[in-house]
Order: C-alpha cells, then structure tokens, then sequence
C-alpha cells in the first residue's frame, strides 16, 4: 500500500509538489506548537507568506506569465490572503472564541490551505514543474558576480546597524552606502554581461538593505506615525480579537495592515512585536519597488527599468516607510494594481480578479493611500466606457457603449459601501473632514502656513543650511526631469502612444494634475504630506522621468548621455537621502549613522527610556503625563495609553498644579525640547514648569517630576 502511495505521489509533478507543500505544512504546524526555536520565526512566517498567495495563483489560468511575476503575485496574494483570512476569522468565532490565538488561529489555517491544496491539485494535475513554475535560466556568458554582490548589501545592513546601536560604529554602514552607487556604476558599465535576472534582484535587495537600515537602527520601532501603529497592533494582540466595535472612533486600528496581519504574524512566528515592524515590513517594503521594475520593463529595456525603479527607492521618503507601515502595504496593493491593469500576459478574466483582490486589499491596509488611488485608477479603469462614449459625443454612426470592466466598478463600490458602512465611518469621516479643512482654508486665501514644508523647499524657502539647499536642489532637478519628459510625451504623443499605453499616459498626465493641485490648494500638502503622495505618483511618473532625460540626450545626439544624466541625478538624490551631503559637510543629522545626528536624537529610543515609561505605567498612575512633541513615543513603548498623555505643555508654556512631567534623553543630556516635531526649543525656556515639582524617577536617559 505504502509502494503504491509513492508510485501514485511520484507519477506526475503535480503529485510531487501537493506532497511537498503538505509536508512542508506539518514541519510548520509541528515547529509552532512545539516551539521549536528559529524553525518556528522561518516558517511560520515563511511558509505562511508564500504557501497561500502560490495556491490561490494556481487556481487562475497564468501558468505562462514569468517567474518573476509569479513570485511577486505569490507573496502579495499571501499578504492579502491574510489580512481577508482574519476579517473573516474574527467575526466567525467573534469574541466567544479569541480568534488570534494559537489553536483557532492555525487549525482555521490548516483547513482553509488543504482545501486550497485539494483545489489547486483537481485542477492543475497534468501540469508540469516547467508550466507550474515557468522558470528560465541561461547564464552563457553572463556575469554571475553581478547578480551575486547585491546580497552584501542587507547583510552589511544588519551587521551595520548592530555594531551603531551596541557601538556607536558607523564604518559598516557608511561602506554599504557608497557600495550601493558604485554597484549601480558597474551594473550599467557593465550591462551587456548582466543576466536579466540581476536587475530585479538588484532592486529587491538594495530596498531591503535601505528599509533594514532604517528599520534596525535602535532596539526600538523607529519613526513617526508607527508608534501609533505599533499601539494598534498592541490592542489587537493583547485581545487577540479585532474589536471594531469599541475601537470605531481609531482610524488606525481600522487599518488591518497594522492590526490584523501584524497579529497573525506575531501568534504564529512568537516573533517580539517590534521586529515585525522592522523586519517583515521590510521585506513587503521590499516588494513595492520590484512590482514598479516589473511594470516599467513593459515601456523599457531591463536597465531602464532598473534606473527607473531606483528614483523610487532613493526616495528619502520610502527609506524611511517603515515609520509608516500602513501606508507601505498600501503602496504596494496600489502598485501592484497598476501592474495588473497594463499587464498583457495576464488574461482578461484573470486581471479582473487580482485587481479587485489588490485594491480591496489597498482599502483595507490604509484609507488615505486608498483615496489618492482610486481617485486616479477609476478613470484608468473606465477608459474603455468612456472611449465608446466618443461616437456620441461626435455624432457619429456605429454608436455603441462599451461596458468593459464595469463589473469591477461595481465590485470595488460595493465592497466600499461595506467596508467603510460598516467598519471603517470614521476614516471616510476622516477624508470628509480633510475636505472641508482644505476648503476653509482656500476661503481664508494662500498662507506659507497652509503649506507642507517640502512643497515650501520646491521654490527655495525656508532652506536652513548648504546641504539643505543641495537636497532641494537635487530633488527640483528630478521634479524637472519629470517636466521635460512630460513634455516629451505631449509633442510626440503619437510616438509614446505607440510605445506605451494609453491608459499609463492618462495615469501620468493626471497624477501631474494632483501633484499641481498639492501646490496650489491650501492645506491638501500638509494634511496628506507631500513626500506621500510624490512617493505614489512615481509608479507612473518615474517612467517621465527616464524619457525626460532621454529626450535631452537624444536633442544633444548623443543617446547614451542618457545613462550618464540618469546616474548623476540618482546619485545625488541618493546622496541626500541618506543624509550624505551633511555628513560630509560636518554637520551631525542622519539618525543612522551619525551618534549625534540631529535625527537620530529625535527618533533613537533607548532602553531605558523605556524603563522610565514603565516604572510610571507600573506606579499605577492616575494623573495626566505631559511630554514634549516627540517624548510620546517613549511613553507609549512603555505602556501608556496615548489619551493619558499630554503633548500640550511646553507648546503653552503654562504651568500645571497636577500632574507628572517625564524627560527623555536629549531633554536631559542636550538640553533641548521639541514644541513640536522638528521645532526645538532650549529647556532653559520652560524652567517655570518645573517649580514646585521634585524628581521622583531619574536613569540618566529619562526623569518623572512630580
């Protein structure tokens, strides 16, 4: 019996690679519940990002689209499988049965794969690994060492940011930063011996190693808006339920890239909280700039699309995504979206279904980067309707409305009316009261204060120092490249028409529009952030800015000057995002590799920063704790409810009778608080706070009055 179980296994590829899945489900299964140190953090988080996104892709006829395309489609089917997997799990047990925990959580899982397996092998059981896989490999005469060097640059990443955390050492770091153009050099020098194969590999692992710069520098969870994030997640954790019901009111937690993934990765891998956010999201991060490289190979040759993914990685913006994970996953479902639109190789039927999985995926993950997005793909995505509508309007014969992808209007519309219905009021209450604001405010008149910052630097105001004004510099000349290459398409329309498709131009032409409405509107920069929405224009726009330099060398007639155009201006926006440019001016900034960087004082969090926040959380307080405009973060790593702090002291400069007052480590050892993020004020300013209050908790890194 167990002979003819092996012959039957062993009789066609499909049988083999069912059976392997299937054991590979126990390894995991046996290395969660057992515990099993490392096995459990690889698989479980392995096994689990790749496994379901393969089957579910294995159920559409794609067999023929390329590897690369598979392996990208695999790993974000999986992470939207398991962001839809929970919503369902969480209100079929409901609170009756925590749902994020282990058992239900993994049994559900089992279940739902094996019947994916079941599915999948009915269907594909004639297949061979060749048409499963579609895989190609032909190094005759390609350089190996080109595809191999770029695996140096995470591990140098992570080597780098453990010896500046524990050390204050920075060489490592700063050897991987300048690696990283040399390589970029050589790979172009050197391009007729590269493998097709390298630039997508290349793009994959210097995102990395740049996300995992930013990602592992300190113990902690570094930036901004992910400490709100990682508080979420927290809640969902600690429940181990999704409690939309007494948690309607938090934007953030109705985000489900921050609440239900994280969760689902944390119960199944037992990795600490935090090093999801700095490694998993890292490598979704990863992703983003992959799907773009696959989605400009279509318009150009492989290094052009190389260079062209590139502008989206050297963003300073996507280096730092981690603080803001959220939006990162919906970056990547928006991303992928576009992809699957322009795709050929994907068939009609097939597109219609991952587009709607990507875009209900994007909604979920996060509702400003949802809003920005359809606003922008729903005229893409009727563009045939609204061409048949031409003969109308013209008067002309053969009339006749074309209803293509009508059904997934209706689709996206009606899980909108769901979604944000019955779940999510309060982030269509949060976009409705941005449109209001923005309309208040273009009824009060244009005020530098109604602008963000970085729209400000467009046009050189507010520059504060030489490198400042470098990183504008370099950042007006992309934004510049950008023009002339939108230019370049509007005076040879018919030319790119021909070599792109209409749909991707209308895309370019409109994300210019939104980004001179960002300009020109009050508010809509400093409510969304202009860094944003510049980072999700440029999976139309990045291919602009290749033609513009394009066009420039093809008017001097020199065609190759292109290369060299298109490395100087990466480099230098690569050099100002990593913060180069002070480093090499003298001024401390980078909060990477510099110990008294400007940035780095603001955003590293130290332990026993922590320490202070949870003697304060432990002591059973039942005061308000104010802080300044960064010092919340620390509080909030240490257990503190956010409405249980107060931000607001050093902003009025008025003395409380009530209350306690916690000081972080460049309060204490550099003397300096922060009104408001990135405005310092010296602490000498607000020594009246502190009369009639004494020390009750002091570290060195952080303090308590009372």
């Amino acid at each position: 019996m167990i002979t003819e179980i092996i012959k039957k296994i062993s009789s066609n590829d499909a049988n083999k690679l069912i059976f392997t899945l299937f054991c590979l489900l126990i390894a995991t299964d046996l290395s969660i519940f057992l515990n099993i140190p490392i096995l459990r953090e690889v698989l479980g988080v392995v096994f689990f990002t790749t496994v379901p996104g393969f089957l579910i892709l294995s159920l559409l006829p794609l067999h023929k689209i390329k590897f690369l395309k598979k392996i990208v489609l695999t790993f974000a089917l999986s992470i939207a499988f398991l962001m839809f997997f929970g919503l369902g799990l969480n209100f079929l047990y409901l609170v009756n049965i925590k749902p994020f925990t282990l058992v239900p959580l993994l049994v559900s899982l089992n279940l739902i794969i094996l019947a994916l397996m079941l599915i999948s092998f009915k269907k594909n059981k004639n297949l061979t690994f060749d048409q499963l896989f579609n895989w190609e490999m032909n190094l005759e005469n390609k350089s190996i060492s080109l595809a191999i060097f770029p695996i140096l640059l995470p591990i140098l990443a992570i080597i780098g940011t453990f010896l500046m955390n524990k050390m204050e050492y920075n060489f490592i770091i700063l050897v991987m930063l300048f690696l990283i153009p040399i390589y970029v050099a050589c790979l172009l020098i050197f391009k007729n011996k590269a493998h097709h194969s390298t630039y997508p590999l290349a793009i994959w692992l210097i995102s990395l190693a740049l996300l995992l710069l930013n990602g592992l520098t300190s113990n902690h969870i570094f930036g901004i808006d992910v400490h709100h994030e990682y508080a979420v997640f927290n809640i969902t954790f600690s429940q181990a339920f999704w409690d939309v019901v007494t948690n309607a009111s938090n934007a953030y937690y109705l985000c489900t890239s921050i609440t239900i993934l994280p969760t689902i990765y944390a119960v199944l891998s037992n990795i600490n909280g935090e090093y999801i956010f700095k490694t998993i999201y890292a490598f979704i991060g990863s992703l983003v700039p992959l799907v773009a490289y696959l989605t400009f190979n279509k318009y150009f040759k492989k290094d052009k699309a190389f260079l062209a993914a590139l502008l989206i990685v050297f963003q300073n913006f996507f280096i730092l995504s981690l603080g803001c994970t959220r939006q990162l996953v919906a970056l990547l479902f928006f991303f992928l979206a576009v992809f699957i639109l322009f795709d050929k190789e994907i068939s009609d039927k097939s597109r219609k279904i991952l587009l709607i999985i990507s875009v209900w995926a994007m909604i979920i993950s996060h509702y400003s980067t949802a809003y920005v997005a359809l606003t922008l793909l729903l005229p893409i995505i009727l563009l045939p309707f609204l061409k048949s509508l031409v003969p109308y309007l013209k008067n002309l014969k053969n009339k006749k409305i074309n209803f293509q992808n009508f059904d997934v209007i209706v689709l996206i519309f009606a899980f909108m009316v769901v979604w944000y219905g019955v779940f999510a009021g309060i982030q269509l209450a949060a976009g409705s009261g941005s449109m209001e604001q923005i309309s208040s405010s273009t009824a009060s008149g244009i005020t530098a204060d109604s602008r963000d910052a970085s729209v400000l630097a467009i046009f050189g105001i507010g520059v504060k120092s030489l490198p400042n004004l470098m990183s504008i510099i370099a950042n007006d000349l992309v934004f510049f490249a950008i023009f002339l290459g939108l230019l370049g398409i509007t005076l040879k329309f018919k030319y790119y028409r021909k070599k792109m498709d209409f749909g991707f131009i209308l895309g370019i032409y409109l994300f210019i529009l939104l980004l001179i409405l960002f300009i020109i509107v009050p508010m809509v920069s400093k409510l969304y952030g202009a860094p944003r929405i510049f980072l999700q224009s440029l999976i139309f726009l990045a291919p602009a800015f290749i033609i513009g330099l394009d066009e420039v060398a093809k008017l001097l007639r020199k065609v190759n000057l292109s290369y060299v155009l298109i490395f100087v201006l990466l480099v230098s926006l690569f050099s100002c995002s990593t913060y180069l440019q002070y480093y090499f001016y003298g001024t401390p900034y980078s909060p990477h590799y510099d110990s008294n960087g400007k940035l780095r004082g603001e955003y590293f969090i130290y332990d026993q920063e922590i320490m202070g926040a949870q003697w304060l959380n432990n002591s059973k307080i039942d005061q308000k704790i104010y802080t300044d405009g960064i010092g919340h973060q620390r509080l909030m790593l240490g257990g503190i409810q956010f409405n249980n702090i107060s931000q607001q002291l050093f902003l009025d400069n008025k003395t409380i009778p009530h209350g306690y007052i916690y000081e972080w480590n460049v309060n204490i050892k550099k003397g300096i608080v922060y009104t408001q993020l990135e405005e310092e004020e010296n602490i000498t300013n607000f020594r009246n706070l502190f009369i009639g209050k004494f020390i009750i908790y002091d570290n060195g890194y952080s303090r308590i009055w009372d």
